[in-house]
């Protein structure tokens, strides 16, 4: 008995004069370090404790993030019906719009897929004229496939492929001279569609220019400008600009003109959507570092459609 007491109170002795030691000593980083050893195995519940508690206190906003999480998975559910649904719409109605030319005989439209490619090369002294992109015929592009761009969500005209190499192509874009393409115009307010179409022309700047279209054209400043169904290189209904300036009627030509600004400037791409028949990549072959120059032979000119 008196054992066991003396060795208690050995151990209290000692246990204090650390304890007093640990007090006097300054607080510099390998003391607190020393400090929190010594305390973990003297008492290591406190220690637990505290961290259980601090983990406790994280519980709320871990079942809020829970809950948070849950919510947009459900959101995300209805989204993938709601597409899915879209979908199926989409296969009906191409079902029936095949149907429909068929019994017509009309040319069917060639199927499509999509392409995304990144600009790698300007032209400082051509700023409006061509850019490279980083997809070839390695990824399946051919000669006059259409080049579109994004913004605010919708598709933009940008031009089309003029020369392919195994890895890389060179797109001509709308704003050079040698550019052209069909197109209509739209009252923004109404969606109303101008009943006459006309040509769109580069004009190796900023802004574009429609011509031909008859003298009694009813078009305003601000008027929305779309690819034309007639057209033979792009999509029909895909967004190319905007109205903002009108011509005066020139008594020795028989149409009007009017200047198109176009929905992106060429300044600021730096993706495109490039669009490639589902034959022709099918039948193009891959391409080799050998027969690149061959297939990058100067095909810029530009056939008015």
């Amino acid at each position: 008995m008196h054992r066991e007491a003396r060795i208690a109170n050995y151990a209290l002795a000692v246990l204090s004069v650390i304890a007093l030691t640990m007090l006097s000593l300054p607080l510099s980083s390998p003391v607190q370090a020393f400090k929190a050893c010594a305390a973990y195995v003297l008492n290591p519940a406190a220690y637990v404790g505290a961290k259980a508690t601090e983990r406790l206190a994280n519980v709320p906003a871990n079942i809020k993030d829970l809950i948070a999480a849950n919510s947009e998975n459900r959101l995300m559910r209805d989204k993938m019906k709601q597409v899915e649904w879209t979908e199926t719409e989409s296969q009906a109605l191409r079902a029936e719009n095949q149907r429909l030319r068929g019994a017509l005989g009309l040319k069917g439209l060639p199927e499509r897929s999509p392409v995304w490619a990144r600009v790698i090369v300007r032209e400082p002294e051509h700023w409006y004229r061509s850019v490279t992109v980083d997809a070839g015929g390695n990824q399946g592009l051919a000669v006059n496939s259409p080049v579109l761009g994004s913004q605010g969500g919708r598709l933009i005209v940008i031009g089309r492929v003029v020369s392919v190499r195994p890895d890389t192509s060179i797109v001509l874009l709308l704003t050079d001279e040698q550019s052209s393409v069909a197109a209509y115009a739209t009252s923004p307010s109404t969606e109303t569609v101008r009943s006459f179409d006309g040509l769109l022309q580069g004009q190796g700047g900023p802004r574009l220019r429609l011509d031909y279209l008859v003298p009694d054209a009813t078009v305003e400043k601000g008027d929305l400008v779309y690819t034309s169904p007639t057209s033979a290189t792009f999509p029909p209904d895909v967004l190319i600009g905007t109205v903002v300036q009108i011509f005066p009627p020139n008594q020795e030509l028989e149409w009007r003109s009017m200047a198109v600004e176009p929905a992106v400037d060429a300044s600021r791409l730096t993706e495109v959507l490039i669009l490639k028949t589902q034959s022709a990549a099918a039948e193009a072959p891959k391409l080799s570092s050998a027969d690149a120059n061959d297939t990058s032979a100067d095909t810029t000119q530009e056939t008015s459609e």
